[in-house]
Formats: structure tokens, sequence, C-alpha cells
């Protein structure tokens, strides 16, 4: 009964660590951060080994900037939207600040790009502690045409404890589901779309625009 006895008391008092290390383990906190929600500006390129752009191309800040400029955002209304307010109006792709933040980054990243690489950016605006809105995409020259594919625009996202930035880690993925095409002012300067090429490339069907820009850039200095 002794050497029983022994035994019952070795295992009493494993039970007891044992239960002493999980109630210590369970006594502490457990706090999930979010990293702090700032304005934010990347800029990348991207290797597209099927590719053959016609890059680098010597571009100005300038003439970018009279590009981008004029690129629109037009958001599809549903028939009952268009009867309650009317037709949405197009907006512009990027406002005056944010262009003269991207526009030398993007300038300066298509000068060294490679024919097998595109350029992507993801430009992140504070809305608050828990937000920012996201617009991203990409451009790229091939076949003389400058192209712009733009996967969000003023996307929201929330920032939530414990997740990761999935926005800035897949810049060319839409963060949550939004339904606008591009257009460009004045309208000739803008080609016809090969979508299933754009598919082909992006593995989707994402909003795109497709510009003859070097036409566009000559006639640039007789536009209003």
């Amino acid at each position: 009964m002794t050497h029983a006895t022994d035994r019952l008391g070795v295992a009493y008092r494993f039970i007891l660590a044992g239960m002493a290390a999980l109630v210590a383990a369970c006594s502490l906190d457990y706090h999930a951060t979010a990293p702090p929600v700032e304005d934010e500006i990347v800029v990348q390129a991207v290797s597209d080994p099927q590719a053959a752009y016609d890059q680098p191309v010597r571009l100005s800040e300038q003439d970018l900037a009279r590009i981008l400029k004029r690129v629109r955002v037009q958001f599809t209304a549903h028939w009952l939207q268009r009867i309650l307010t009317g037709p949405i109006q197009p907006v512009p792709l990027l406002d005056e600040p944010t262009l003269a933040k991207v526009v030398p980054v993007l300038v300066a990243a298509i000068r060294k790009a490679g024919s097998q690489e595109r350029i992507v950016f993801y430009v992140a605006k504070r809305r608050g502690n828990d937000r920012r809105d996201v617009t991203t995409g990409a451009l790229f020259v091939k076949d003389r045409l400058l192209t712009l594919v733009l996967d969000n625009y003023q996307n929201r996202v929330d920032v939530i404890p414990g997740l990761p930035a999935y926005d800035r880690t897949h810049p060319e993925m839409a963060v949550a589901p939004q339904y606008f095409t591009l257009a460009f002012d004045p309208p000739e300067y803008a080609v016809a779309q090969d979508r299933d090429w754009v598919v082909q490339v992006f593995g989707a069907d994402p909003p795109s625009l497709r510009l003859d820009y070097t036409r566009f850039l000559r006639s640039a200095l007789f536009l209003p």
C-alpha cells in the first residue's frame, strides 16, 4: 500500500504541476495589434516572363502627369440609381496632390523597367484610425501604346488587428467588388481593347485603358 500511495502522490503532483502551468499560460493576455493607418505610395516592377513590352521608356514627369490627368473613372450605375440621382459623373483617377507624389516614382520606374516587367502601383489614403482607401493597378508600354490597368479605385480596406495587410502584398487584386470602367479625355486617343489579351496576362478582366500616348503628347500643348 505504501508504494501505491507513493505512486498516487507522484501522479497527483504531476497533475497539479500541469494545471499550474496551464493556468499560468491562460493568464497571459494576448493583444493583437494592427499597424497604424497611414498614407502610403508603393511603386515596383513585377516580373512578367511571358511579356514583350517596349520598355524602358523615357517619359518626362510633365508628360506622364499630362496623361494621368486625363484618365477618368466611370462607375456603373444600375437603373434605380440612374432614376434617383441621374448618371454618375466620371471622376479623375488621381487628384493633384497625389499626382505630384506618384508621378516622379512612376517615371523613375518605367525608365528602368525591362521588356518583361510591368509597373505596379499602390496608393493608400488614411480615412481614419481603422480604415484606408486604396487605389492600385499597373501600367506598361506595348506596341507603342501605354496600357493602364486599374484593380482598385479608392477601395475601402478595414484595418483589423491580427490580419495581414493583404492589399499591400497583393496590389493587383481587388479587395472588394467594384464596377467601373476607364476612359480618357479626349476619347480619340484611347485605342480599342484586346480583352482576351488582358485576361491572358492578368488571369482576370480588370478595367483597363490603352492609349496612343505619343500622339496625345504631340497634341497636348494645343489642348485646353
